[in-house]
């Protein structure tokens, strides 16, 4: 009985404290994320409400595994120095009896872990970006009336002399040609902006507008009287991306995407394959060279790179999900063995070599991983790396 009651004690300590923690940290980077946001975009007071759920969700992929080693570290610490540890021992109870209960709630909550960090992914910063492209019309005149331009890091710049009502006065527009990608410049006298959420567009209506292309062969236009220009909401906001980029599917959705891109591969290779047959039966080998088949080419390799990208993904959330475990599977013999009832000290002590072994080991995985160089399984190294670290804890718990 008395191994199974204080078991009961420790997880009903470790599942409080994991709560609050839970609950103050995932609050207070949230308040950092609103405020990069309200630094970085100027979103306004609503916009800011919608992003809230996207934000929580976020911050929770954060705080889960920092607050559950918190948790048990704060616990574990506090009851080795209080001997309790030893008290168990002298009873003949061995300590992995009270260790073990706690790897069974690392492992339970490694699994919702896994959920959280494919809904962040793939649910909560689509959704950050889709309520900042919503808002772009009010975030770019609240940078005018405030600052007197706005740019972003897409190239798309705009200076205004002043703003009167929703006309912006002597404004001066950068930015790179939808169709030829050649950086323009325009001006005119004044001009409005308006959105088109059906097209997903910015559009900029200009009066007596003057423009000119910064290349060579360079071009230029004066239009008198009004003249609307088009825009994409991605082009120009800051947050603005490719809603099909790899790390934005939810996991449930990355096998299609996979089998879709290698029938996209199929396909490509097969138009090579007639283009060079073609080539070769008529004798124009000057065509086996030409733009077209170079541009295949560097297509399929693109794929091929996606494909990379979306084969790691699974890897890359689950292997941060369950770090959840081996944060577990390290803190707790580091706790007994600290035997300090100062909990940031323990924790500090525990998490800092942590943060200079575990996440620079992912890191250097995800990146080799990404280029090709490592399979997609060595994104478990840094759980590996505690793995082993932890049951070199645990033997000298149960031996010392």
């Amino acid at each position: 009985m008395f191994p199974t009651k204080i078991n009961r004690l420790i997880l009903w300590d470790v599942l409080k404290l994991f709560a609050i923690t839970t609950i103050g940290l995932t609050g207070l980077v949230s308040v950092g994320l609103v405020g990069q946001q309200l630094i970085r975009e100027g979103v306004g007071w609503l916009a800011l409400v919608q992003l809230l759920p996207f934000i929580c969700m976020i911050a929770l992929q954060i705080a889960v595994p920092a607050t559950l080693l918190f948790s048990v570290c704060s616990v574990f610490g506090r009851i080795s120095a209080d001997n309790e540890i030893i008290a168990l021992k002298s009873a003949g109870v061995s300590p992995l009896r009270v260790i073990r209960p706690m790897m069974i709630l690392g492992f339970l909550v490694s699994i919702p872990a896994v959920w959280i960090n494919d809904l962040a992914v793939s649910w909560a910063q689509p959704g950050m970006e889709q309520v900042v492209l919503r808002s772009i019309k009010e975030i770019i005149y609240n940078r005018l009336r405030t600052r007197r331009s706005y740019e972003n890091d897409k190239g798309f710049t705009v200076h205004v002399q002043d703003v009167q009502g929703d006309w912006l006065i002597r404004p001066t527009i950068f930015c790179f040609d939808q169709v030829t990608g050649k950086p323009t410049t325009i001006t005119a006298e004044k001009a409005q902006i308006f959105k088109d959420p059906d097209r997903d567009e910015l559009i900029l209506e200009m009066v007596n507008s003057k423009g000119e292309t910064s290349q060579a062969n360079a071009t230029r236009f004066d239009i008198p009287g009004s003249e609307r220009f088009n825009m994409s909401l991605t082009r120009a906001s800051q947050n603005g991306a490719d809603s099909a980029r790899p790390s934005q599917f939810a996991m449930e959705q990355i096998p299609a995407e996979v089998d879709r891109q290698l029938k996209l591969n199929e396909r490509i290779q097969e138009s090579m394959a007639i283009e060079v047959s073609m080539g070769l039966s008529m004798g124009r080998y000057n065509q086996l060279s030409d733009a077209n088949l170079q541009g295949m080419l560097v297509q399929i390799e693109e794929n091929k790179k996606r494909l990379i990208r979306l084969e790691l993904e699974p890897y890359r959330r689950w292997s941060f999900g369950f770090s959840c475990f081996f944060f577990i599977w390290i803190g707790v013999p580091f706790a007994i063995l600290n035997r300090s009832a100062d909990y940031a000290w323990t924790f500090g002590m525990c998490f800092i070599p942590i943060m200079l072994m575990y996440f620079p080991l992912f890191g250097l995985a995800l990146d080799r991983a990404k280029d090709g160089a490592w399979p997609a399984s060595t994104l478990w190294i840094g759980n590996g790396f505690l793995f082993v670290v932890g049951s070199w804890l645990r033997h000298r718990v149960v031996n010392s």
